[in-house]
């Protein structure tokens, strides 16, 4: 059955594609925000731990050294605060389930012969997926960071094409290519 669309099935896959790759990139940029702090906190937590283990190798009873363990526990707790504000957790396991609902509808978009109504509707529910999971600022920086990523892309896949036919244009085909080769195994069908 035949449907009138304004888009083909490659701007359909691209659509899609810029979609999935800005969830990722913003995924990306989470993790490494909350990378950062979890680093910070180990880092603040065995500073502490170390000067409580030289105090007591040292048998060191400064009052200014007791305080020391409790200002680095109050900054850890700050920092733990601030992580569990902005819900780094959540916001990262809802961007990947939702990049992993966008890997299957491109999946289904690619393994489609044409533009169906099946695909259109899994196309409208990866634009649903992306309005639900960012905000309007954050589509527009990461759909932009996205784009600019898929031309890098393709341009790099059009050098290496013209690559290999610069390749194939001087060397020719080899004889596997060709299908002259001793080499390559024929399987009968089974009858």
């Amino acid at each position: 059955m035949a449907i009138n669309v304004n888009k083909t099935k490659q701007e359909l896959e691209q659509s899609v594609r810029i979609r999935r790759d800005s969830l990722q990139t913003l995924h990306r940029r989470l993790k490494k925000d909350s990378d950062a702090f979890q680093l910070w906190i180990m880092g603040i937590s065995t500073l502490s731990g170390s000067i409580e283990v030289a105090k007591m190798s040292l048998e060191i009873q400064t009052p200014a050294l007791d305080l020391t363990s409790i200002f680095f526990a109050s900054i850890c707790t700050i920092l733990a605060a601030v992580m569990r504000f902005k819900d780094y957790n959540n916001k990262l396991e809802s961007l990947v389930k939702s990049s992993s609902e966008l890997t299957n509808v491109l999946k289904s978009i690619r393994d489609s012969p044409n533009v169906n109504i099946e695909m259109i509707e899994k196309y409208n529910q990866s634009l649903a997926i992306v309005e639900t999971v960012l905000y309007p600022d954050q589509r527009k920086k990461y759909f932009a960071l996205a784009e600019k990523g898929i031309v890098l892309i393709t341009k790099d896949e059009l050098i290496f094409n013209s690559k290999i036919d610069k390749v194939e244009k001087k060397h020719g085909k080899t004889d596997i290519e060709l299908g002259n080769s001793n080499e390559i195994v024929v399987y009968g069908e089974d009858n």
